[in-house]
């Protein structure tokens, strides 16, 4: 499973528009989340949907963040058992984004 550290998102943010998806709850999205996030919670995650909204794109880089990292490793998994392999797990999640 493919993982970027959060200065590293930051730096592929500076150079063009990327896909991030935040997999929290909603109350945890609304407190605190990181830049161009959109949240699509883990329990309603549906891999082939949300890749077939990408209009074209799903060929580009699908970055996947949550609170500390064990979520993001369970949803890229997800999205590699419906056979999408090009999605990153943020590294740390969002504490380490805030951090950061």
């Amino acid at each position: 499973m493919k993982t970027i550290t959060p200065s590293e998102l930051a730096e592929q943010q500076q150079q063009g528009s990327i896909e991030l998806i935040d997999v929290r709850t909603p109350i945890e999205f609304r407190e605190v989340h990181a830049s161009d996030a959109r949240n699509v919670p883990l329990d309603s995650l549906d891999p082939a949907a949300l890749m077939q909204a990408r209009n074209g794109s799903a060929d580009e880089p699908l970055y996947v963040i949550c609170r500390g990292g064990a979520r993001g490793e369970k949803a890229c998994q997800k999205f590699i058992d419906a056979g999408f392999s090009n999605v990153v797990n943020v590294a740390g999640g969002t504490q380490a984004w805030d951090e950061a």
